[in-house]
């Protein structure tokens, strides 16, 4: 992983390097060594300019100091806390001889200056002189180091460093969370020189394992990695060696970049870094720079999607970096992107309207399947649809459960959204298995079915329900690299229907275990619908699937039978109602749980003429 980013890093040009770059939050005051031929000095005429990052209305002139103070500060910075010069207390974060940047709270009647106050700790103005001290070793020349001196001695006091702060009428507003940052008004080149000395020594984790080769400096990388030499419960006790291995100094600098770089939120996420294949790299990254100049960040959707047209034949060998809030959350190598989703004949996926909600789908490419899939088959909580139009992604981030639509919602996406991105961005059909598919969908339509209410004559989760339905029945086999035959879920069903229409005229009879579990949904479905209840939600039909044996299944039905005897019912009821009752099997009845499902949201053709009208009335009303 550290050379390819490394060397992803080298491939972008300099100007790359500095786009969305953002300046610190708070205030920033550039000030200039004045001369009068004799002696240089500041006084309070160099004040050259300052900005203030929330200052409303800001004009041309200071968008364009803040734009300068952001590079100013980016060669300024010290690389984390644990190697500032300000230590233990840590408080000056910049590592410059031509920079001093402090946070508000430092500063009189700021939070952590009360703190200090309290604990009888010095104040940050004591140890600005002792923080430009350690400075001076980054630099070459002594004039270079008088000027540094003058800069120290107009901002080493409380009473010297308040007189500039007095100048700007907006510090009151600074907060204490916000940063004030003194800048010397030098040559950038300056700036960079002591940087790049600053980073020589503190780019490795510890300079304990440095060596030198050929003039090159190797030491451990600091690249997400902690040294743990002073919690010996980290460290190997048996291994022969002290540290796993080196990189080279330039490496280490590249990856510091890219940590600068990917925390501007200028690259995709995910990023693919390409190897072996420098065209494909450079329109990557021409992608990423024209997203960036124009001020947005452009998806990674997008870039794949321009990039797939013109390299279709070898798109692939790429590795894929997620990065978030700091952290890396997948690293893993793709050797050929599979973007477009074919059957074994070649046509696109589809969802067909297979239980009547008017909504079909053809998927043509993974990430539809996203917005097709994904969206209704966990609640809208991995894959978010915003008010705005846009989506949300959650593979990697904090999800929370109040938030979903049921506990058992919660726990199909915390299980299944590293197996789903596995799928869409790396092409890893291995991830989701059919039997995967089928328990999030059987889980998700069951938990539905608990969590109906029937007002206003319908049901609260009928359209969730069929949707995934269609989903299921339509999809099903698609999640199994080996199927080949057409004995597909939607298949079956369409001869499921055909036999429970001849089945209620006479003219077939009950042969199979899945004949059975269709028509014992039908039965259900139309012995409930005689109930004059005012709960009338699909929670009625738990009882019925939970049972595992046919023997109680039937008796279950038997007693709902019973319930409604005195009832009207049709003459397509009685033979299929006949033929449940007299069908035996030791079949686990909780494997045919989809064929069950399908029969009881299914046209059920135990209706009469009569009793079919009423029906379609009710549903009518229900929908004006």
């Amino acid at each position: 992983m550290i050379k390819e980013i490394s060397n992803f890093v080298e491939s972008l040009d300099p100007e790359f390097k500095t786009l969305g770059m953002k300046p610190k939050e708070g205030l920033h005051i550039l000030l200039r060594i004045q001369s009068d031929g004799e002696t240089s000095f500041i006084d309070q005429n160099s004040l050259v300019s300052w900005g203030y990052t929330r200052k409303k209305n800001q004009s041309q002139e200071d968008v364009i100091f803040l734009q300068r103070c952001a590079s100013l500060s980016q060669a300024s910075w010290c690389v984390n806390t644990n190697k500032c010069f300000d230590l233990p207390l840590k408080a000056i974060h910049s590592c410059s001889p031509y920079c001093l940047a402090l946070k508000r709270e430092n500063l009189i009647n700021g939070e952590k200056y009360s703190t200090n106050a309290r604990d009888k700790k010095p104040q940050i103005y004591d140890r600005i002189s002792t923080y430009f001290a350690k400075t001076f070793d980054l630099l070459n020349s002594e004039e270079d180091k008088q000027r540094v001196e003058i800069f120290k001695y107009a901002l080493n006091s409380q009473e010297k460093l308040h007189t500039w702060l007095n100048l700007i009428p907006v510090f009151e507003e600074i907060k204490d969370a916000e940063y004030v940052i003194f800048y010397l008004d030098e040559p950038f080149e300056k700036y960079q020189n002591a940087n790049a000395k600053y980073l020589g020594d503190k780019l490795f984790n510890t300079n304990d394992y440095n060596q030198v080769s050929n003039t090159i400096t190797y030491g451990t990388s600091d690249f997400f990695n902690g040294f743990p030499t002073k919690k010996p419960f980290l460290t190997h006790q048996t291994a022969t060696f002290d540290i796993s291995g080196r990189i080279a100094a330039q490496e280490a600098k590249a990856l510091y970049e890219f940590l600068d770089i990917i925390g501007r939120g200028i690259l995709p996420k995910p990023l693919p870094i390409f190897i072996y294949n420098e065209e494909l790299q450079g329109d990557a990254i021409a992608l990423f720079k024209t997203g960036a100049e124009e001020g947005k960040k452009i998806g990674y959707q997008t870039i794949i999607e321009s990039l797939y047209k013109s390299h279709k034949e070898n798109f692939g060998n790429y590795y894929l970096l997620f990065y978030q809030a700091g952290e890396i959350k997948d690293f893993d190598f793709v050797s050929k992107f599979e973007y477009e989703l074919r059957d074994k004949e070649g046509n696109a996926w589809e969802i067909k309207d297979l239980f009547d909600i008017n909504y079909t789908r053809s998927i043509t490419n993974v990430f539809e399947l996203q917005y097709a899939v994904l969206v209704p088959i966990f609640n809208n909580a991995l894959v978010s649809k915003t008010k705005a139009g846009d989506f949300q992604f959650k593979y990697f981030d904090d999800v929370d459960a109040k938030y979903c639509k049921s506990d058992n919602t919660y726990l199909l996406v915390v299980t299944y959204r590293k197996a789903f991105y596995d799928f869409i961005y790396k092409s890893k059909r291995q991830a989701i298995s059919q039997s995967v598919f089928d328990h999030i969908l059987q889980t998700g339509i069951l938990d539905d079915m608990r969590l109906d209410e029937f007002k206003n004559n319908q049901h609260s989760q009928n359209g969730s329900i069929r949707r995934k339905l269609n989903i299921w029945f339509s999809l099903s086999e698609k999640f199994n690299q080996y199927h080949k035959s057409t004995d597909t879920m939607g298949n079956n069903l369409q001869t499921h229907r055909e036999f429970i229409k001849k089945l209620a005229k006479g003219e077939a009879n009950i042969q199979t275990d899945d004949q059975y579990a269709f028509t014992v949904g039908q039965v259900i479905y139309y012995l409930l619908s005689k109930s004059k209840t005012a709960d009338r939600s699909y929670k009625r039909l738990e009882p019925f699937l939970q049972q595992v044996h046919a023997k109680e299944l039937n008796k279950a039905i038997a007693r709902l039978f019973d319930t409604y005897k005195h009832e009207e019912f049709s003459s397509n009821f009685r033979i299929p109602f006949a033929e449940v009752m007299d069908y035996e099997t030791k079949a686990n009845m909780r494997d045919f749980m989809p064929i069950t499902l399908a029969g009881i949201f299914s046209k059920n053709a135990l209706f009469s003429n009569k009793e079919e009208q009423e029906v379609e009335t009710q549903i009518q009303e229900s929908e004006e």
